[in-house]
């Protein structure tokens, strides 16, 4: 027999209405983890599987470049695997994308950075509108890198992103859920 996969918590609630437009070309936290993605403390377990959905509208008015920066905690927390540096389609108007991501717990440790996880995601939007990629969607991986963080105390998911170009990045919803 197949496995059900019912989902269990951390339960919480997503964005009720889009958040701020981000325009900076630094890297900014897409939501914030601890609010929107959390992990509880003492919550993970070897083998366990957090999964992070987001989405939202994307615009850029000049051929620039997008990085994904997944990271356990808040922005500048542990990294779980910068993504390539990925050229992003030119004049591209509140055009809506998805996010991706699966994080795994493969030890639990003693208080302290003593926990280790890894994770992978990707990041999806519109096709390119013309040459040389015209008609190819534009994905981005991103993740990757096993990381040791510490497992004892409550933390989360922040995804951030550096997008190099005038334009702007809006999250409509970001929730978080476990496959076990």
């Amino acid at each position: 027999m197949g496995r059900q996969l019912f989902q269990d918590g951390p339960y919480i609630d997503t964005h009720v209405a889009s958040g701020s437009a981000l325009t900076s070309t630094s890297a900014e936290a897409l939501w914030i983890g601890a609010t929107f993605t959390p992990i509880f403390a003492n919550d993970p377990k070897a083998g366990k599987i957090y999964c992070v959905r987001a989405g939202g509208i994307m615009s850029t008015s000049s051929s620039g470049t997008l990085i994904l920066i997944p990271q356990y905690g808040v922005l500048g927390g542990t990294t779980l695997g910068t993504s390539q540096t990925v050229t992003v389609p030119i004049n591209m108007s509140a055009v809506a994308w998805t996010l991706d991501f699966d994080l795994v717990f493969r030890t639990i440790g003693a208080a302290g950075a003593n926990s280790t996880c890894i994770g992978t995601g990707k990041f999806c939007s519109a096709p390119f509108a013309s040459a040389p990629a015209a008609g190819i969607s534009f994905v981005v991986p991103f993740g990757g890198t096993s990381a040791t963080v510490d497992a004892t105390v409550n933390s989360g998911i922040t995804i951030s992103k550096a997008l190099s170009v005038a334009g702007s990045m809006t999250v409509q919803y970001a929730y978080i859920f476990s496959r076990n």
